[in-house]
């Protein structure tokens, strides 16, 4: 019965938001202004359902979800006065659901808020606390630098990354380069073993950027706590021309997590020093169309043993919930391929958008491929059927807790 009744909700919720995005949608991006302030919003209706088959050393069976999200996003901005410059962000999200799943799987529910701080100018600099979200690095699918945020997002695209809690800092160390720092709250998963893994995160990182022909950036990182060993690292991005660019991204430290005594102990965990990092090709079509080969390099694999442990490979870093990890890194191999690719203009068409990625593992025979297709009936709303399939051997398949996995979606912008 409640389960019936919930539906209910979400069909009348749904209704009624479709109903106002009709006349909302073609008041999209007005500002409201007073006093200096200036508030601007947007807003996006999320309905999914979204099924996937288990291996049977999770339980087996079918892991669903169907749901109705309503995504805000506001800014605030102030244009005058003494506080001139400041802005504020807050992205709140309601939702009603249906979910089931095993266990062993991390809920696919949102969080009340995804992100939400303040941004104060001082100087050439600025500094700001609160739940953020924060991404950079030349990577297409995982980020060696950032083990805060390691996926980038990309490895569900219909489902979003929440913010941690974080004060944050921006300061200018010449013309082309500044100098980012924050403290943050990793929020991990709590994992036997792991000291301090919900002490304070901290990372600086420095990074200079050339806009003229040719275009580059390069970037230097160093971080560590809250769970994670002190790391360093390093990013680079090139414009070889027009349509070429060359990138790459790589850190290492002793060990990955920091262990004490409790709990098992994992290879990547030794206190020998080690490091991870991708090396890639990318070519931009003029209609906005992307192609790129990432060669990804991680020397925190996991032991066979430790693959046939299906608690522990059924939760990587960038796993069922993106980012709200524990602290293991997301890879089980030690090398892959990756081929990925954007087409926003589909047959030449801008109502028409693919999304296509393919992961081959070179150590073991493993592959990970996903396809999203999009269509847009209008400028307010968008279709999306998404669908990704893992083969693998059978010593591998504990780390794949959802070997098939697909999701239809409809997305309105009002």
């Amino acid at each position: 019965m409640r389960s019936r009744f919930r539906y209910r909700i979400a069909a009348v919720l749904s209704c009624a938001l479709l109903a106002l995005g009709a006349d909302a949608s073609r008041a999209d991006g007005v500002v409201e202004a007073a006093g200096g302030l200036r508030l601007e919003h947007d807003a996006l209706l999320q309905l999914i359902h979204e099924s996937g088959r288990l291996y049977p050393a999770l339980g087996g069976g079918v892991s669903r979800l169907s749901g109705v999200e309503l995504r805000l996003d506001l800014r605030l901005k102030c244009e005058g006065g003494a506080c001139d410059g400041s802005r504020a962000v807050l992205k709140p999200r309601f939702w009603l659901d249906e979910e089931s799943k095993p266990d062993a799987l991390q809920s696919q529910r949102p969080e009340p808020l995804m992100e939400g701080y303040a941004i104060v100018p001082v100087g050439r600099g600025e500094i700001g606390a609160g739940k953020r979200l924060l991404g950079w690095g030349p990577s297409m699918l995982y980020s060696p630098t950032n083990r805060l945020f390691p996926d980038n997002g990309a490895v569900t695209p219909r489902r979003e990354i929440a913010g941690k809690p974080m004060a944050f800092a921006s300061l200018p160390l010449s013309e082309r380069g500044r100098l980012n720092l924050l403290a943050a709250n990793p929020n991990l998963d709590p994992e036997p073993g792991v000291r301090d893994s919900n002490g304070l995160f901290m990372l600086a990182r420095g990074e200079w950027s050339w806009i003229d022909q040719p275009a580059a950036t390069v970037g230097a990182v160093l971080a560590g706590g809250g769970g994670f060993q002190p790391y360093f690292g390093g990013y680079a991005q090139y414009g070889l021309n027009d349509a070429w660019t060359l990138s790459g991204e790589f850190a290492a430290s002793r060990g990955y997590a920091r262990r004490d005594t409790a709990g098992p102990w994992l290879a990547q965990d030794d206190e020998s020093w080690r490091w991870d990092g991708t090396l890639g090709l990318r070519y931009g079509l003029a209609s906005g169309a992307e192609i790129g080969l990432e060669l990804i390099y991680n020397g925190y694999a996991m032991t066979p043993e430790e693959w046939a442990n299906p608690l522990r490979a059924a939760a990587p870093s960038s796993g069922s919930k993106p980012s709200h990890n524990r602290p293991l890194h997301p890879f089980a191999q030690q090398r892959y391929a990756l081929l990925q690719t954007t087409w926003p203009k589909l047959f030449g068409d801008r109502r028409w958008g693919l999304t296509a990625r393919w992961q081959q593992g070179l150590d073991r025979p493993s592959s990970d491929a996903f396809v999203e297709l999009s269509f847009s009936p209008g400028d307010a709303a968008t279709v999306y059927l998404g669908v990704s399939r893992s083969r693998v051997t059978d010593d591998l398949k504990q780390t794949r807790a959802l070997p098939r996995n697909a999701y239809l979606a409809l997305e309105i912008h009002f």
